[in-house]
């Protein structure tokens, strides 16, 4: 995927403009991964319709999404990948090798207790998706965005990366790659700060996703927190494309809490 070199690419920091729309993503290739469903696709949606072209892979297929950002009028194209599969990310790469702005949304979430037998495989997951894709992805795209004058990535990390979990009863394996990936965002910021790459992320609180909706004591957790329910996807879409944005010109190295007060610091 290559786009027009008379392309202005916004991606690349310059001070917030004084005139005009300063959270329009026109101009931008946005590469999303994890964005057939949740808050990967709520993203692709509201980056097209802030006038991006998205670039959108998940292993469930991007088929569906990118027909809905089409009859929106906006612009995507879809990549089906399994980015935990050895090569599949220098595949991406060559595929998606012009994007000025990578949002990682890709994650594994699954409810295993730390005394379960089946926790070790659970954490093997956890700490593949959640922190080697993405870091994959950083080594697979730094370079090229520099070399054209920067660019920006952006990552959801979690809550659960500053409290441990959300749920009791969740062995401590989702937190740890999530934990993982909140250093990543700060080590890849100190390195390549200076280079114009703004690296950010968004750590959500619980989101009502179909990778948590199966968990019996959802309802009551999320009861107990001060807004008394969870985040629906668009709310953490939201502060995605913001981060995307001319808006975030000076925006690097932060990890915007997104929880509705359920952690404070």
């Amino acid at each position: 995927m290559t786009t027009s070199s008379e392309t202005v690419s916004y991606a690349v920091p310059r001070p917030c403009p004084k005139s005009g729309n300063p959270f329009l993503l026109t101009g931008q290739t946005i590469l999303i991964t994890g964005a057939a469903g949740g808050i990967g696709s709520e993203t692709a949606k509201l980056c097209a319709r802030l006038g991006a072209t998205v670039l959108a892979t998940d292993r469930a297929g991007c088929a569906d999404l990118v027909r809905a950002i089409g009859n929106e009028g906006g612009k995507a194209e879809g990549l089906d990948l399994d980015l935990a599969a050895r090569g599949s990310v220098e595949a991406l790469a060559d595929w998606a090798d012009m994007a000025d702005t990578v949002i990682m949304a890709a994650g594994a979430y699954q409810i295993v207790s730390w005394d379960s037998p089946n926790w070790e495989s659970a954490m093997d997951l956890a700490m593949d998706v959640n922190l080697r894709v993405p870091a994959l992805l950083a080594r697979a795209f730094v370079d090229r965005m520099v070399d054209r004058g920067g660019g920006r990535m952006v990552l959801v990390g979690s809550m659960a990366a500053s409290t441990g979990g959300s749920f009791a009863g969740i062995g401590p394996h989702y937190a740890i790659s999530k934990g993982g990936l909140h250093t990543l965002i700060r080590w890849l910021t100190t390195r390549y700060g200076s280079k114009n790459l703004l690296v950010n992320g968004v750590a959500p609180g619980t989101v009502f996703t179909a990778m948590n909706s199966d968990n019996p004591r959802l309802a009551e957790v999320v009861a107990r927190q001060p807004m008394g329910r969870a985040a629906q996807p668009e709310e953490i879409a939201a502060p995605l494309a913001f981060l995307c944005s001319p808006a975030a010109s000076f925006v690097s190295g932060a990890i915007l809490d997104v929880n509705g007060a359920n952690y404070l610091r």
